[in-house]
């Protein structure tokens, strides 16, 4: 009985020394650096994302300044910022001539590894994400990505994401990372041709829903007073079409596809203008009806008195 409640005791205070020291153990954990390559058109960037307690009292404007002398040795820094998180900070580059070739399709990047992670300590865990357009197939140094411990979760949005997760100076071994890639033009094509059929989609959701609006009212004048909410109750389903069609923008893949594909300005007007014909449409259409009911109906009017 006494050896029992003693080892009971043996194992209370080995619990006791142990909790600080797994305490401690936890608060050195250290998180990674991120760093994320964004190539998914004419807005390219980099992003890094750095906990405060690896500044080592060093100030987030020279820790900018560090990073933007190793990035301007390879490529065009346009603009630069930082802004702080509550344990992290995020610097953020605006790359202008990232591509070594963007044409017909045909895209073509080289990443020097020392440029882009030189500035961290070798051993420093890092994880490094790269964003690229879902209509865009890439390879690195001609293989898969798998073959250099890329990962790629699936995700919903326009982007098609690249993961690796290791340290500093595994990168550094691979040195430059030369990264092909091509948009599937067949699939942009499909793609843009249903982009584009949300107008003509539009046109006769309007067109139906604005003369049954108009029928509604001539057959019933009294509804007059109610024609306010009426006219926005028709014009709900013309509206979620406009929000399908920006959905299906996002999802499909189009809105980074355009900006690769595309020199800037023309991307824009591809990726803006379907949208903003579907959304003209609707004043178009229930404008038009609301003159031709207040027309029909005081004409209506004057015959009844004469």
């Amino acid at each position: 009985m006494k050896r029992s409640v003693l080892t009971l005791i043996l194992f209370f205070l080995v619990a006791i020394s142990m909790y600080p020291m797994t305490a401690i153990a936890k608060t050195i954990v250290k998180n990674p650096v991120e760093v994320d390559i964004c190539i998914i058109g004419s807005d390219n960037h980099f992003v890094y994302k750095i906990p405060k307690q690896l500044h080592n009292n060093m100030q987030y404007n020279e820790m900018k300044n560090d990073i933007e002398a190793s990035l301007a040795s390879h490529w065009k820094v346009e603009s630069a910022h930082f802004e702080t998180k509550q344990s992290d900070v995020f610097y953020t580059f605006f790359i202008g001539d990232l591509f070594q070739e963007k044409q017909d399709g045909q895209l073509k990047l080289s990443i020097p590894y020392r440029t882009l992670v030189g500035m961290f300590s070798e051993d420093e865990a890092i994880q490094l994400r790269i964003m690229a357009s879902k209509l865009a197939n890439w390879q690195v140094n001609a293989k898969e990505w798998s073959t250099f411990g890329f990962d790629q979760p699936l995700t919903f949005l326009s982007e098609r994401e690249y993961i690796y997760n290791g340290a500093v100076n595994e990168l550094l071994q691979q040195r430059v990372a030369h990264f092909d890639g091509a948009i599937a033009k067949q699939q942009m094509i499909l793609r843009s041709i249903m982009y584009f059929s949300f107008i003509i989609v539009q046109i006769f959701t309007c067109l139906i829903l604005s003369k049954r609006l108009k029928k509604r009212i001539i057959q019933h004048p009294e509804n007059m007073h109610q024609f306010r909410k009426l006219n926005y109750l028709y014009q709900l389903i013309p509206l979620l079409i406009v929000i399908a069609q920006i959905a299906f923008l996002v999802m499909s893949g189009l809105l980074t596809a355009f900006g690769l594909f595309f020199s800037p300005g023309i991307d824009l007007l591809f990726i803006v203008g379907p949208i903003l014909v579907s959304i003209i449409l609707l004043p178009i259409f229930f404008v038009a009806t609301e003159n031709e009911i207040s027309k029909e109906l005081h004409d209506k009017t004057l015959g009844s008195n004469m």
